[in-house]
């Protein structure tokens, strides 16, 4: 099932056709989550909650995002502590340098944490992929190399899922549990994927917007 639902939202034909009512859907996404205006204003956001994952059990994360491509994410789980530091160009997982297909994944979570900002930022860039299953696929290409696609209701502007790929790895998110922060829409609760197997889950309890 999770392995179909990579299928759906990464491997759909790029030669979709391109909809007129292609800006209406993008406009509205962006409205739904707070404005263009609120999130060109947004510096940081910094979200506490829980963690499931299927490794290593339970555990408590803080996750702080913020502009310029820098995210730093601390879970502690019952046994280890994981800490996932991006910064620019450079990344580091518990301490150790990553680069290749781990910094890419980190690169891609930062994106994926604040995609209303892409969406702004890279207006011009984006790519149709029309409608698959009801939801309205959009590509939004992050670096030459990297891209996120996000599949929106387009009758709430609520993303539902997103996609990306890096180093051949495929990743899905699902979004549940949509309310307010700091004028920002924001989804509480979040379920993982890579290669079409679950890799967890995560339930906010509190988003700090700065």
């Amino acid at each position: 099932m999770r392995t179909a639902i990579s299928a759906a939202l990464l491997l759909i034909a790029t030669s979709a056709f391109a909809a007129s009512d292609f800006d209406a859907v993008v406009a509205k996404t962006i409205k739904t989550y707070g404005g263009e205006a609120a999130w060109k204003k947004v510096v940081s956001i910094h979200e506490t909650g829980i963690v499931d994952s299927p490794m290593s059990g339970a555990g408590k994360t803080t996750r702080d995002w913020e502009q310029g491509k820098k995210l730093r994410v601390d879970i502690q789980y019952t046994k280890n502590h994981e800490v996932r530091d991006l910064n620019g160009d450079k990344g580091t997982h518990n301490g150790e340098p990553v680069a290749g297909m781990g910094y890419d994944a980190m690169v891609l979570q930062w994106a994926r944490l604040a995609i209303p900002a892409m969406l702004i930022e890279h207006r011009s860039e984006l790519k149709d992929l029309g409608e698959k299953e009801g939801l309205r696929v959009i590509v939004i290409p992050i670096s030459s190399t990297l891209s996120v696609m996000a599949a929106i209701d387009p009758k709430t502007g609520y993303i539902v899922r997103s996609g990306s790929e890096g180093q051949k790895m495929q990743f899905v998110t699902e979004y549940h549990d949509y309310k307010m922060s700091g004028g920002l829409l924001f989804a509480w609760r979040e379920e993982n994927f890579a290669q079409g197997m679950r890799t967890g889950a995560t339930t906010l309890s509190a988003i700090e917007v700065k």
